[in-house]
């Protein structure tokens, strides 16, 4: 485990609950979800807009896939956005995933919200396997979903943002990490020794196994890709050193890595950065996509 959180795991337990419990610092937490379900409704309306619903790629229940392919251009492939959700791995759904569904679609790029299983229903190896699943599933059935299966783009928000990672590193030696061309990992969790000490175990119990097989910092990279890096200003410390030594680290061995501390915004409403087309972080996905444009 990296030193830089030793201080997380000599923090009290109250404290550090406090400290994992976004919802209790951010400033709105429930009206910015709220919002975030009506706006993937309002996408899966949006007549400029292809809705593919609850496409299955896997047996269990939630596991399904929401697509979103502008009509703009016609039949030709979209790149594309997939977006897994937050929650600590034991909320949430792809309900919320839809929100920026439609600036992506003006833009031209297409967007999946993956849906996956909750903990403890299943383990965090189970759940963390079913997004290798998931992508193994875009990539093979591509011409179907209408999408370019060479430009694949990976958006993790909290619980999300480990799961991308998950990715990157190829921490179940899948070869997933091959599938995607970038990756923006916001406000995520890349060391689990300091979750797992946390009231999250109560519904993720994460073995010694687990927590060392399955936290990315303790991993080296394995895909050779852009990434960028998100996080609200106003978030609490222990979000705010997972994505600086993340960064730090990876620098040293990604293409390209950026960072951007989204000034004013929290846990939840640095979601928000994903609607604005002018944003720093939807200006490095274009970048991704289209990386020989000025963005």
């Amino acid at each position: 485990m990296e030193i830089e959180f030793d201080a997380l795991m000599k923090l009290p337990l109250d404290q550090l609950n406090f400290q994992l419990s976004p919802s209790l610092s951010a400033k709105n937490p429930g009206a910015v979800l709220d919002a975030m379900v009506a706006q993937t409704a309002a996408a899966q309306d949006d007549p400029r807009i292809d809705v593919q619903m609850d496409v299955p790629y896997g047996p269990r229940p939630r596991q399904k896939l929401d697509v979103f392919r502008p009509k703009a251009g016609g039949r030709a492939p979209k790149p594309v956005i997939v977006f897994l959700h937050g929650g600590f791995w034991q909320e949430g759904d792809k309900s919320v995933s839809g929100f920026a569904a439609s600036c992506f679609a003006t833009q031209g790029w297409a967007s999946i919200s993956l849906g996956y299983t909750l903990t403890p229903e299943v383990s965090l190896s189970v759940l963390t396997r079913e997004i290798h699943d998931g992508l193994q599933y875009i990539a093979q059935n591509s011409d179907a979903l209408g999408i370019d299966a060479g430009k694949v783009f990976l958006v993790g928000h909290s619980a999300g943002g480990h799961l991308a990672a998950s990715v990157i590193c190829d921490l179940l030696g899948r070869g997933t990490h091959r599938l995607i061309q970038g990756a923006v990992l916001v406000s995520g969790v890349f060391e689990l020794a300091p979750i797992a000490r946390s009231y999250v175990s109560d519904l993720t119990p994460m073995t010694d196994a687990e927590i060392k097989d399955l936290s990315p910092l303790r991993h080296p990279v394995l895909a050779d890709i852009p990434v960028h890096i998100l996080i609200g200003a106003d978030e609490p410390e222990a979000f705010q050193v997972q994505s600086a030594v993340i960064h730090d680290r990876w620098a040293a061995h990604l293409p390209e890595v950026s960072f951007h501390s989204a000034f004013g915004r929290d846990h939840f409403d640095v979601l928000e950065e994903l609607q604005d087309p002018d944003s720093v972080t939807v200006r490095s996905i274009g970048q991704m996509i289209m990386p020989t444009t000025e963005n």
